[in-house]
């Protein structure tokens, strides 16, 4: 991302916030995937323990890429950064428990290299209840020279606890035109830039990533068999979501596709958005597609929040064009 285009004042804040030495025991970077919270967080672990003086003119250069912190920040082994993922957890398990514990202990260790102990713990928001309760303990009584960062899709999937004792930097979805001037900065054809905007979710990392040709060609074809589905007869579009949820890690990738063609073709409609840009399934009427919206709406909330049955769930939310 060109120089976490769009995100501009939280970059300003954090950077500001070392130059001051007013740095926050915790912070929780919350906002959709896509957004560059993980690239920001990375970064920042690297300025908070770069080498160069705050106070010094050179300040404005930090993270310098030159000093020894930044450089094994770069190798990705720096003895004061640890990088947590949920995805190598088994969710709601002893082990669970056990990595937030083992991290809060590595937090109460004295930093080595560099001056803070820096950690991140990523997708935040699949940790279970007991988990987040884990960590309650290091975020009220932090120790010594500590940074915890939390990247969280769904912040609305913590404990209220958790979000009142970190200081949240908040990434919102980008405007169609700032993913546009993104995409003509990077010198793509106004037609193509357009169409991008739309598919991107205001999203500036997929924005970038479908201007690979693969990529986009993958995306267009699930909007295609999505329409297929809206289209077909029960029995079809049955199979299809069989299909679907063979691909758990598809899955979600799947239904913010549909949710954002769906919400396309419905401002479209109601005249909002003035003209077509992704080929709309007009057969549908407004009222079914308002009502798939809002049930698939449901559906993805309750897929990403419990142990429900998968197929079950988008079968009787297909069900709304019946």
């Amino acid at each position: 991302m060109l120089n976490f285009f769009g995100y501009e004042k939280q970059w300003q804040f954090l950077k500001k916030s070392v130059e001051l030495e007013k740095l926050s025991h915790a912070y929780l970077f919350s906002g959709k995937s896509q957004l560059g919270k993980s690239e920001m967080a990375r970064e920042f672990s690297k300025l908070v323990n770069c080498q160069v003086d705050c106070q010094s003119e050179n300040f404005k250069n930090k993270p310098c890429n030159q000093c020894q912190s930044c450089q094994e920040m770069q190798k990705n082994c720096h003895p004061d950064f640890l990088w947590l993922d949920t995805k190598k957890t088994a969710l709601g398990s002893i082990a669970e428990i056990d990595s937030i514990r083992n991290l809060s202990q590595w937090l109460h260790l004295k930093a080595g290299l560099s001056e803070y102990k820096v950690a991140i713990i990523n997708q935040f928001q699949n940790f279970s209840l007991p988990a987040q309760s884990a960590l309650l303990k290091t975020l009220e009584e932090p120790r010594g020279k500590t940074v915890l960062i939390l990247i969280c899709d769904y912040p609305e999937f913590l404990s209220s606890t958790i979000v009142s004792r970190v200081q949240e930097i908040r990434f919102q979805s980008l405007s169609n035109e700032k993913i546009i001037e993104l995409l003509m900065i990077n010198k793509t054809e106004e037609l193509l830039a357009k169409r991008i905007s739309y598919l991107s979710l205001g999203k500036p990392l997929k924005a970038l990533e479908l201007l690979d040709c693969e990529r986009m060609k993958i995306e267009e074809e699930k909007i295609i068999r999505f329409k297929k589905l809206l289209k077909g007869n029960l029995a079809f579009s049955f199979k299809e979501i069989e299909k679907i949820v063979e691909d758990k890690d598809d899955l979600f990738q799947r239904l913010e596709i549909w949710l954002n063609f769906l919400r396309i073709i419905f401002l479209e409609r109601i005249g909002v958005v003035k003209e077509e840009t992704i080929d709309p399934e007009k057969s549908i009427s407004l009222v079914n597609i308002k009502n798939l919206l809002s049930s698939l709406e449901k559906a993805n909330y309750l897929l990403l929040k419990t142990n429900v049955n998968k197929r079950l769930v988008l079968e009787n939310s297909i069900l709304e064009l019946f």
